[in-house]
């Protein structure tokens, strides 16, 4: 099985995309796509034609321009919001693609644009996806693959209703402490004064019973 490559002339720029061969035995054409360089080896990122024909017009421009794929047909499911993902970062000049900046720069200035990294041009490659409304940072590239995440235990966790919180009991700033306190000592001297006056003998004895005069005690008999 061979693959052929067609190169695309713009602006004497050459644009090496893996387009459709034939198979000699099954007679059916390979998919399209750019070339991707992962670290790890090169890998074949499968892209429509039209957005392969867009990439091939956008690298003739200089300096760095962005390719937002087209979003899918069908509205986000319920508890997803949509949001744009970056696919890939394409090299201008070889149209090799990297999955982030840092090896894109780092080939840029080993390589394409070598000492004139002012001039070096990247195409961003944005993709439509969605994200989870109860999970953030839960991001997904399709519908599908929202759905399996809505039926895991974590997103069913995160989307039970909550209990109400309890109100908890407000506390006396220093400054109402102050104002209810006198206003208790108020209410206590208030009390005192409209209390009715005590009797002050009614703490004394009373008197006991009372002595003889000395001219009533009886004389002792002479002589006895």
């Amino acid at each position: 099985m061979s693959t052929d490559k067609i190169v695309y002339e713009s602006a004497n720029v050459d644009l090496e995309i893996i387009g459709p061969s034939v198979n000699s035995a099954a007679l059916q054409p390979q998919p399209q796509g750019l070339i991707v360089e992962t670290g790890n080896g090169a890998s074949v990122l499968q892209l429509p034609a039209t957005t392969l024909e867009q990439i091939r017009h956008i690298a003739a421009d200089p300096g760095a321009s962005t390719l937002r794929l087209p979003p899918p047909a069908s509205a986000a499911p319920p508890g997803a919001r949509e949001l744009d993902l970056d696919l890939c970062y394409v090299c201008k000049h070889c149209k090799v693609a990297f999955p982030a900046p840092a090896p894109l720069q780092a080939h840029q200035a080993r390589a394409c644009y070598a000492g004139r990294e002012a001039a070096r041009g990247v195409i961003r490659v944005v993709q439509p996806a969605l994200e989870c409304r109860a999970c953030p940072g839960e991001r997904f590239r399709s519908a599908l693959e929202f759905r399996r995440h809505a039926d895991t235990e974590q997103h069913l966790r995160n989307t039970m209703p909550q209990p109400p919180l309890l109100q908890q009991p407000e506390t006396l700033t220093h400054e109402m402490e102050d104002v209810v306190n006198q206003i208790t000592l108020l209410a206590a001297r208030a009390a005192q004064d409209t209390a009715p006056p005590k009797d002050p003998n009614a703490n004394f004895c009373a008197p006991g019973p009372r002595f003889q005069p000395p001219g009533e005690l009886p004389l002792a008999s002479a002589g006895h």
